[in-house]
């Protein structure tokens, strides 16, 4: 047999989805549905059906009521905030550059005795191997003593 195709979910207006989102509870909406839709022959079924869906339509109407404005908003902000970072990062740069170039001259004046460290070179040590002893089991006792009976007392 054909099996005869049945919409999920009924064709539902805007005007609809509109009451539907701004009541707070079943029984307003069954109330502010009779009064702004007085000529729709839809039943108390009908109805239920559509405020079981309310959250669905309040997810639909946040995602599409978002602006691209905010997008741009954050982009703007992250691109000042990139550009706030390389001034930063420019000035430590040349401050470093500055710096450094201060100590080469500060230690081009000194005289090459002082530029070198003063504790005495460490000479190479010489590879010595150490013998690690074998490892030996303990050598154990003999005992002539048998081991005593274990008795269970009352």
């Amino acid at each position: 047999m054909a099996r005869e195709k049945k919409r999920k979910y009924e064709k539902i207006d805007d005007a609809e989805i509109d009451l539907v989102t701004q009541c707070t509870d079943s029984h307003e909406f069954y109330e502010r549905y009779r009064e702004a839709f007085p000529t729709r022959k839809k039943g108390i079924d009908s109805i239920s059906k559509i405020w079981k869906r309310r959250s669905e339509f309040i997810k639909k109407q946040q995602g599409t009521s978002q602006d691209p404005e905010p997008g741009i908003h954050a982009s703007q902000e992250l691109e000042l905030l990139i550009s706030t970072q390389n001034k930063l990062l420019a000035e430590m740069s040349g401050i470093m550059k500055e710096q450094l170039k201060v100590t080469k001259e500060i230690l081009a004046r000194y005289p090459k005795q002082i530029q070198k460290s003063e504790e005495p070179p460490l000479h190479p040590q010489k590879h010595v191997e150490t013998k690690v002893p074998e490892h030996k089991e303990p050598v154990k006792k003999a005992s002539s003593e048998k081991p005593a009976d274990i008795m269970i007392g009352s």
